[in-house]
């Protein structure tokens, strides 16, 4: 699975800024101008580190294919090229030469091979080469505040397989760049530009009103992280020259305090009837399909209580819940995105969870408790 798939349209038209953007910080001010090459820069990620950089008054030059919303940021120089597995196919051309930058920043790939050729042919161009991974590289999740030391995946030599080619990428890139290297791995990324139902599905309980379930006790982890928090901390490390490896996943916060933030942005007065697992599992819905983001099984607690310590040590200092909900919420309802779930990103995502369905469940839960 391409993470290329489910990165989706930004509302970035001709260059213009973010709507509301948060990057006027002055962790982004700098003494010095910097070059900085950005590999990709036109998915939902991509732009928000264009804009943190250039909010930062940095030089920044583009690097792809051209395909990909080839209609933003018209002022800044492009260089085009293929990135592939198979060497006939990949075309760096480009990058060829003795210029250099002060900085070089990957956004998407995973595979490892594409990751790394890049890689040996800049590392000699730049002082500080930066890495988007994933939490998605970690080998496990069965315990709470796991840092960047804990173990990561087995590569098994698929090159599609995300999670164990990111980590394989970390790998290979630690070899080739040395200390000159930034890795960060953010969690589930929301906020302005953000297709994925994760959120969304919660947002849009809460906005209808009513009674609706709260899966648990209201104690189990949810964690994510701003768009725009891990452009903000990408742009940071190239201004201080922070390298090392980082969690970028905010605070975890608990489920019933996430419901209750979905609330407060929607204004909403939704009551969340608390159900446990082992009801839910009785009526067929106990999953991650039905409920996206709640974790309750114990291998997997730990996936949404990582510590991202070291980055707020580092003078990282994330976004409020809400600010990145309500970015969420008014890019999906004015630029009207096709809601994508990363597991079959081929077909738009509809909510498993019909009212007709919750309602049921709701009912069999009161006469149970009655």
């Amino acid at each position: 699975m391409k993470r290329r798939n489910f990165l989706k349209k930004t509302l970035f038209v001709s260059g213009s800024a973010i709507a509301g953007s948060a990057f006027s910080n002055s962790a982004l001010a700098t003494s010095r101008r910097k070059n900085i090459l950005i590999l990709g820069g036109t998915g939902y990620l991509g732009p928000a580190i264009v804009e943190a950089a250039l909010i930062g008054d940095h030089n920044v030059t583009l690097f792809n294919r051209g395909i990909t919303h080839p209609e933003l940021f018209p002022q800044l120089e492009k260089l085009r090229g293929v990135r592939a597995v198979d060497a006939q196919q990949q075309n760096l051309h480009s990058l060829e030469g003795s210029r250099r930058w002060d900085a070089v920043i990957d956004v998407w790939p995973h595979e490892p091979t594409i990751a790394a050729s890049t890689a040996a042919l800049l590392k000699d161009r730049t002082e500080h080469y930066l890495y988007v991974s994933s939490i998605g590289a970690y080998s496990s999740y069965a315990h709470a505040n796991m840092n960047e030391d804990a173990p990561t995946r087995a590569f098994n030599g698929n090159e599609e397989d995300y999670s164990p080619a990111k980590a394989e990428s970390e790998r290979r890139l630690k070899v080739i760049v040395g200390d000159k290297l930034t890795i960060v791995r953010p969690t589930a990324i929301d906020g302005w530009g953000g297709t994925g139902p994760d959120t969304l599905s919660w947002l849009l309980r809460a906005e209808a009103g009513g009674r609706h379930i709260g899966p648990g006790d209201g104690s189990d982890p949810y964690q994510h992280v701003d768009v725009k928090d891990v452009a903000r901390f990408l742009i940071m490390s190239v201004e201080r020259h922070i390298t090392g490896t980082f969690n970028l996943t905010g605070k975890s916060i608990t489920f019933r305090e996430f419901l209750a933030g979905c609330n407060e942005v929607t204004d909403s007065d939704t009551e969340w009837i608390w159900i446990p697992e082992d009801f839910l599992a009785k009526q067929g819905i106990a999953d991650w399909d039905h409920f996206i983001g709640w974790r309750w099984d114990p291998q997997w607690r730990g996936f949404a209580q990582i510590s991202s310590e070291r980055a707020f040590q580092a003078g990282w200092k994330p976004r409020p819940f809400n600010e990145t909900v309500l970015d969420f919420l008014e890019y999906y309802r004015t630029q009207h995105p096709k809601i994508i779930d990363w597991r079959n990103p081929q077909t738009p995502w509809q909510d498993p969870l019909t009212p007709e369905k919750e309602q049921a469940v709701l009912a069999a839960w009161n006469s149970a408790s009655a």
